[in-house]
């Protein structure tokens, strides 16, 4: 049944405007008046399906939200219902604003190295986590990389995942999944597993530093799953450096593959450091933050009271700081920039948070304003802050409105944001 916006789905989500497309139908950004929030719901793509093959997409939609609910991980896009509209499933998903690593590829060409890497560490995550849980994500690809305007990773599409548990819903012998990133073994007919996320995943690191899959580019799909399955990768040529983490990952043989956990360290390692800079604060910020929700009460003093001024081991003062309103200000008018002069707005990041200035321009031209509202900031160490803001991104469409967590740190005498992320 067609859709349009402004329609309702299961009495309560109200479709807002389409988003985009995938291979199992469309995606609607909507409205969820009872939690106030916007979501992602994707409407199966019905007219193009027999009754047979209708009836496997629908178990298909079921089991992705079943999946779902056993992985919660900040770097997967979760999904939080699922119901039945027309006699048929509908998934409510969280909604994230943000552009797929294919597109920044289209539009930007290959990425370096460290960005590349930091990129595919955060997928990595999100698989492992996955996988701890029994779900193989059975389709990993740039289009199912989401990256935020603020650099943040979102694993997404879990719709041809299957739990490992789970019985198989492919016996017709359909292949499911992109043959410019499948692992030998799925090309040649074997089911799905974690080692073949692993190898999706490299082949997905591979395109993000070479512009293409590991078997090339072509849009012959019948030639990339002969390339797949017998294993038919060329060479990296283009980025050298990542070139021994993507022979383990690109192994023809599963067993030689490292674990998703386990390529989170080696793309936390060497040449990708910056990568293992940037998630350096995450731990400690995290745990400051639980420290003041558990708190109870105690929080709104932690987040107007600073503490006593700390002092170096010689016995001198600290050198001195701005006051967390100050940081809240500068917050607010990095926002107010972002649309008006992202060129400014860029240079309040961190040169270690910076992406490229193509990208970072890009991104935020989509958007007419955005507004930062209700700006907190508590201090986290020395010379760094916590602050936790609301943004509206108003389009021709619409407003979105979300909420991020900062880092900003004092360097130099000015103020800088260090990391960031949705809450």
């Amino acid at each position: 049944m067609h859709r349009s916006s402004g329609g309702t789905i299961g009495d309560r989500y109200r479709l807002v405007e389409r988003v985009g497309n995938g291979a199992m139908g469309v995606v609607w950004r909507a409205h969820d008046p009872v939690l106030d929030r916007e979501v992602a719901v994707k409407q199966l793509r019905w007219p193009d399906l027999t009754p047979a093959a209708a009836e496997v997409a629908a178990a298909r939609a079921m089991r992705e939200a079943r999946n779902a609910a056993r992985l919660h991980h900040p770097h997967a896009v979760a999904v939080f219902d699922v119901v039945v509209e027309d006699d048929r499933p509908w998934l409510v998903m969280e909604y994230v604003p943000a552009r797929s690593l294919a597109a920044l590829l289209a539009e930007h060409g290959p990425l370096d190295a460290p960005e590349a890497a930091r990129i595919c560490g955060y997928v990595a995550e999100a698989l492992a986590a996955a996988h701890a849980a029994g779900i193989a994500h059975r389709d990993v690809k740039p289009s199912n990389v989401l990256i935020g305007h603020d650099g943040a990773v979102k694993l997404t599409d879990f719709g041809i995942s299957r739990a490992v548990d789970d019985g198989t819903l492919t016996d017709s012998g359909m292949i499911t999944g992109t043959p410019a990133y499948l692992a030998p073994e799925v090309a040649r007919g074997g089911a799905p597993d974690p080692a073949s996320d692993v190898f999706s995943l490299g082949a997905t690191l591979y395109a993000a530093t070479e512009g293409s899959s590991p078997y090339g580019a072509s849009d012959n799909s019948l030639g990339l799953l002969y390339k797949a399955a017998n294993g038919e990768i060329a060479p990296p040529a283009r980025d050298t450096a990542l070139a021994p983490v993507l022979t383990r990952l690109l192994s023809i043989d599963p067993a030689e593959r490292p674990t998703a956990a386990e390529v989170v360290d080696l793309l936390a390692a060497d040449p990708p450091a910056e990568r293992r800079q940037r998630r350096g604060w995450l731990a400690p910020a995290i745990a400051a933050v639980i420290l003041l929700a558990a708190a109870g009460t105690v929080t709104a003093v932690s987040l107007t009271s600073p503490p006593a001024p700390a002092h170096s081991p010689s016995g001198d003062a600290a050198p001195a700081v701005p006051p967390e309103s100050e940081v809240a200000d500068f917050v607010t008018a990095h926002y107010a920039k972002v649309t008006d002069d992202p060129h400014a707005a860029w240079q309040d990041l961190a040169p270690s948070f910076r992406p490229d200035i193509a990208e970072y321009t890009g991104f935020w031209g989509q958007y007419a304003e955005v507004h930062a509202e209700g700006v907190v900031a508590a201090r986290h160490d020395d010379t760094r802050y916590l602050a936790e803001v609301q943004l509206t991104f108003v389009r021709d469409s619409g407003p979105v409105t979300e909420r991020y967590r900062l880092l900003v740190e004092s360097a130099g005498g000015r103020l800088q944001i260090v990391h960031s992320e949705p809450i």
